[in-house]
């Protein structure tokens, strides 16, 4: 993976900060946004079979709200 030396040098330092290693500090970031995303989609998921929709559909049309989340 390549990053340009002014994000070399952020995760760096923000990995040192937090007494990790830079590759330690990348994979715990990119599980993390991963399973987040995974948790979001799954939430879309039911609320687009709640409606009887797809997840797709839901979004594009806008009228996703809070409450249809929970």
């Amino acid at each position: 993976m390549d990053f340009t030396p002014a994000e070399r040098d952020a995760v760096a330092a923000h990995a040192s900060a937090l007494g990790l290693s830079p590759d330690e500090y990348i994979r715990q970031t990119a599980a993390e946004r991963a399973l987040t995303w995974q948790r979001e989609q799954e939430v879309f998921q039911a609320a687009a079979q709640r409606r009887g929709c797809a997840v797709e559909e839901l979004v594009r049309r806008g009228s996703l709200m809070d409450a249809d989340l929970w």
